[in-house]
């Protein structure tokens, strides 16, 4: 099948007006030639047009690439058709076109011969540039022809001939060739293009950028350059010399070089690889980046794009509209999401120019990323917050790979691993960072756990995760409402309260190495100063004690003690029976140190101890209470010395004076010193005291000795004043002091040795007149105090009397009482029989004969016997019976 083209062809001789030739063209499908006249001039400018044409140019759709993302081209150019569109097809032709260069190549198609085989070549001197044009694609593009008989229009170049006409002779020319081309014209010069083959109407509506496909072209003769015949995306027919504009390998024409960045604002677009759409990137997987803008180019279907590139990689090409231009660092786009600084390593900018800020305050805590920048350079920045008491302030930038994202605002979980006592009870225990609470930190208040880890909330607050000694689970706690120790003791609470060590089986430790201090057995029952303690990790508590003094004691378990109401102590019970020993003590009320009584008027009486308090001032106080029950008050126990019941003993003592010694001639008195118990015969009756009479004073004088009130080895003068006063024995009688001359010094200490050991007359006033100040009337109450009458005079007394006189001889102590066991009478009357040590004093006067004294058995006694013509030997017997019983 054959189909005829007809072309008017003007040859112009030379670049002035030249006559046109016409010629005919015959097109034999079979062998896709097409003979034309040749110009008749070396340089002629030809101007053809077609009456008749059957050309279908192919569409720029190719078919889809296996290699890269399958899709249609987003605006395909319109397919080209003839004047003959009935005869038309359009076929697609798949091709791979190179990268856009930024000044493609010239590429002028050498004349060929009419060798079905003949091949185009392409010239790349202009440049440089070695890509090919032309016939450079992976495919065949259908000829103009019928595509029912086409053949390969690459290989096989279409010559013009001239036409034979009925009314002029053929003429015969040098025949042309066009030959087929795929490359592309990006229009430099519009100017230059024509809408007819003969150059004789200027194209219009084309500017320069334009890319226009090539169909083919051809070499005149004489002509440097080919002529183009050239397509526009919607279908129009142009012609024009290679130099109107810049060579390009695909639809993209020639780029234009351009420096920015963008980022895509359309999700459905694509990033061109082929300029056919055949191979292309989803714009979508860029969304989160700033691409770098390398060039940008005139599509042929007439959409701008911008070649594109991520990390200095080339993606292709994005259409303008599908994207927004921006800085380097991208646009900000807003998250909200929580983070810590990887390490120290993790740099903070304080901007895009960066410069860097210290990242020190701001390692381990939380951070908010507000938002991120997608950089060109391929990194994420993100826009960093904290939390500064209400306000959020601007951090700096990081990149994504210094930090790492937490699960909320309460941070990343970091190891701790300290102690953490609980000092505050106004704080809740959280079960979660959704603020549920599981408990009141009332609730374990001062208990120590173990913090094994610890979140740095955005908020600022930290909070520890608590653990206790079995391994549960406590909750999440404020960090401000403990108190965080290494050690697992917790930290120190101060405590100042006063315990009482109640079990001796535990050690006080130095250390919470456990290195022993003292054994608590040392302690048990005393009061000490708890200044502080710590709550043990393992869940003990220890208490560190301090004395009176401030020594410290050590570290004791609060299982071993118990704490007090104050410094008393606690209450301990007791049971035992005293007797009190001291006169002047006080019995307290309570231990604010109200007074309740005096134990002067208690002396030897026999108390039960119910209870006691050992104090913390190192004292016990004894809770005093008689037969009955009533209670007299707390003193001291230095007061006091314990009983053992004598009552058995002196029943019998009783039984013993009633069946032998009941006699109107003699008064017996026996009291037991460790409980009181007594028992007489006559104790009562009165008899002449005779120098029995000289207790009270001997009594008094050690008293204010005692007290400090004198000065035992002062000297006074001997004197005959101390005879003329009023209660004085007589000159003379017993005693070495009145063989001494007047004048003569000594101490009291001296004269009551004398007294004791001779029953000296004289030294008996000489201690009356200068340490009872001459008998003055506080010597006289005292004594009244102690008989219980009114005492002014000692020349009558009784058993009993002479017995209580003793009693607080004994409990005042003194050296009166070594004295008083040894005096000239050791050899009779009470110590004559009796194998221990007695303090005694004797009388005698006209027959009277009497001896009262202290036996010092393992539990002592007080007896007076007083008689009246009885004789020596009867004392000593009465006390030898006595003995044997309470010894």
């Amino acid at each position: 099948m054959k189909k005829l083209v007809l072309f008017s062809v003007g040859l112009l001789l030379t670049m002035s007006s030249t006559p046109l030739v016409t010629v005919a063209a015959t097109t034999n499908t079979s062998t896709a030639e097409t003979v034309v006249a040749s110009p008749l001039a070396a340089n002629p400018l030809a101007t053809s047009s077609a009456t008749t044409a059957d050309i279908s140019e192919d569409s720029d759709l190719a078919p889809e690439d296996t290699q890269t993302t399958t899709a249609t081209k987003e605006n395909p150019p319109a397919s080209e058709s003839s004047s003959s569109s009935s005869d038309s097809t359009s076929a697609t032709t798949p091709s791979s076109e190179a990268d856009a260069k930024d000044t493609p190549p010239t590429t002028a198609a050498e004349p060929s011969d009419t060798s079905a085989d003949s091949t185009t070549a392409t010239d790349a001197s202009d440049t440089g540039d070695t890509s090919n044009t032309g016939a450079s694609t992976t495919g065949t593009e259908p000829s103009a022809a019928d595509t029912t008989d086409s053949v390969d229009a690459s290989a096989t170049p279409t010559t013009l001939t001239p036409s034979s006409t009925s009314d002029s002779p053929a003429t015969t020319a040098p025949q042309l060739t066009w030959n087929e081309r795929q490359d592309y014209l990006t229009v430099t010069q519009a100017d230059q293009l024509w809408q007819d083959v003969a150059m004789t109407q200027v194209a219009t509506g084309i500017s320069a950028g334009t890319t226009l496909k090539i169909l083919r072209s051809t070499q005149l003769p004489d002509q440097a350059q080919p002529l183009l015949e050239l397509r526009t995306a919607k279908g129009q027919l142009l012609y024009g010399w290679e130099t109107c504009g810049k060579l390009a390998p695909d639809a993209f024409g020639t780029a234009t070089a351009q420096t920015g960045y963008l980022v895509i604002t359309n999700s459905s677009a694509h990033i061109l690889q082929q300029a056919d759409g055949s191979k292309f990137l989803p714009a979508k997987s860029y969304l989160n980046a700033t691409l770098t803008i390398k060039a940008q180019a005139r599509h042929y279907d007439g959409t701008d794009y911008y070649q594109v590139a991520n990390s200095h990689k080339i993606l292709g090409w994005l259409p303008k509209k599908a994207a927004k231009l921006t800085s380097a660092q991208g646009t900000f786009r807003e998250m909200r999401r929580y983070l810590h600084l990887k390490n120290s390593k993790s740099t903070l900018y304080t901007g895009f120019t960066f410069k860097t800020k210290s990242n020190q305050s701001y390692l381990n805590r939380t951070l908010l990323a507000k938002g991120a920048y997608y950089h060109a350079n391929g990194k994420k920045y993100l826009s960093l917050y904290e939390k500064r008491n209400t306000q959020e302030v601007w951090v700096g930038y990081a990149l994504e790979t210094a930090v790492s994202y937490s699960k909320g605002a309460q941070g990343n979980y970091l190891t701790d691993g300290r102690y953490a006592t609980i000092k505050s009870g106004n704080y809740s225990i959280w079960s979660s960072f959704n603020w549920t609470q599981k408990r009141t930190s009332k609730s374990v208040l001062g208990k120590t756990y173990r913090a094994r880890g610890r979140y740095r909330h955005y908020s600022g607050a930290t909070y520890l995760s608590l653990y206790d000694n079995k391994g549960v689970w406590i909750g999440y706690i404020n960090a401000t409402a403990v108190n965080l120790k290494n050690g697992p003791q917790g930290s120190w609470q101060a405590y100042n309260k006063y315990v009482t060590v109640t079990s001796k089986g535990y050690n006080l430790w130095s250390n919470f190495n456990w290195s022993v201090k003292q054994s608590a057995s040392k302690l048990k029952g005393k009061t000490y100063l708890v200044k502080g303690l710590y709550r043990h990790y393992n869940g003990a508590t220890y208490y560190s004690l301090h004395d009176k003094n401030g020594k410290w004691q050590g570290y004791l378990n609060a299982g071993a003690a118990k704490v007090a109401k104050g410094k008393q102590g606690i209450w301990q019970k007791s049971g035992q029976q005293v007797i009190l020993t001291k006169q002047n003590q006080p019995l307290w009320q309570n231990f604010s140190w109200q007074k309740k009584a005096s134990s002067t008027q208690y002396r030897s009486k026999l108390f039960t101890v119910k209870g006691y308090y050992q104090h913390y001032n190192g004292s016990r106080y004894l809770s005093l209470h008689d037969s009955n029950g009533k209670w007299y008050g707390y003193i001291n126990a230095s007061a006091t010395k314990k009983a053992t019941s004598s009552a058995a003993k002196l029943k019998e003592v009783q039984a013993l004076l009633n069946k032998k010694y009941k006699n109107a001639n003699i008064g017996i008195h026996v009291m037991s010193l460790t409980d009181g118990q007594t028992a007489q015969v006559n104790g009562s009756k009165t008899f002449m005291a005779a120098s029995t009479g000289k207790l009270p004073v001997l009594y008094y004088t050690q008293k204010l000795i005692n007290e400090k009130k004198l000065d035992p080895n002062k000297k006074y003068t001997y004197t005959d004043k101390i005879n003329t006063m009023s209660l004085s024995y007589m000159r003379g009688g017993a005693g070495i002091l009145q063989g001494k001359a007047y004048g003569n010094k000594y101490s009291l200490d001296t004269i009551m040795k004398w007294t004791c050991q001779y029953s000296d007359n004289q030294g008996t006033n000489f201690l009356g007149y200068y340490a009872a100040n001459k008998y003055d009337q506080k010597m006289k109450n005292e004594i009244s105090r102690i008989l219980g009458r009114k005492w002014d005079r000692f020349r009558y007394v009784t058993a009993k009397e002479n017995t209580l006189l003793l009693k607080e001889m004994y409990h005042n102590g003194g050296q009166v009482l070594n004295y008083l066991s040894h005096t000239t009478y050791d050899s009779q009357r009470l110590p004559k029989y009796l194998p221990v040590r007695v303090a005694h004093k004797i009388g005698d006067l006209y027959g009277y004969a009497h001896d009262c004294g202290i036996v010092y058995t393992k539990e002592p006694y007080v007896i007076s016997v007083m008689t009246n013509q009885i004789g020596y030997e009867t004392i000593s017997k009465i006390s030898k019976d006595v003995y044997e019983i309470m010894k």
